[in-house]
């Protein structure tokens, strides 16, 4: 989504992008994905079931069960491929009525995905996308343990509990590209203040 050229909502409630293939796995990483690889990462897009159960929902039965993503379609559309010189297509890319619900009804963050991208552990991304969904911090910035069962689950054994703290640690410069800091005497997880 960060990546689209252009949006058109769809009639029925869905919305398709215009997608530069190329400025997806740029973004992904500076190793850029392989075709396959995103064609893997859209497979699991495309799997993942969506289900929102709640009374806001009118004339819903108060459930929706539904995609991420509908489909991805090559578009007409084309741009100059500098790796064969010929042409590449763009996408069309069909995000899913559940995923566009949710989109409607959710904090609206607009943030580079970059940087997060190139953090090194699955760990640090989902404790950076977790504070920086957050419009509130708690006093005293969160729990480096509290944000590790947040992201892991509260079932988390105290190694993989060691292991988060010691991926944490790893990405701490990569943290602090995406705004956040951890603080090493209190154990704690704050948003870094712009000097």
């Amino acid at each position: 989504m960060y990546v689209s050229e252009r949006k058109r909502e769809v009639s029925d409630g869905g919305i398709e992008l215009l997608v530069d293939p190329a400025k997806v796995r740029r973004t992904l990483s500076d190793h850029n994905y392989s075709l396959s690889r995103i064609q893997a990462l859209l497979r699991d897009l495309r799997s993942a079931t969506v289900e929102i159960i709640t009374p806001e929902l009118e004339g819903s039965g108060d459930r929706i069960i539904g995609g991420l993503i509908d489909h991805v379609i090559p578009s007409p559309k084309t741009r100059h491929n500098p790796l064969t010189g010929g042409q590449r297509n763009l996408w069309r890319v069909r995000l899913g009525i559940a995923l566009v619900m949710l989109l409607e009804r959710d904090l609206n963050l607009y943030y580079s995905p970059e940087p997060i991208a190139r953090l090194q552990h699955g760990v640090s991304q989902a404790v950076a996308r977790h504070v920086l969904t957050h419009q509130h911090d708690p006093s005293g910035g969160w729990h480096t343990d509290t944000l590790l069962r947040a992201v892991y689950g509260q079932d988390i054994t105290s190694m993989a509990l060691r292991n988060g703290r010691r991926r944490l640690k790893e990405d701490a410069e990569g943290l602090m590209k995406v705004g956040i800091e951890l603080c090493e005497t209190a154990k704690r997880v704050i948003r870094a203040t712009a000097a």
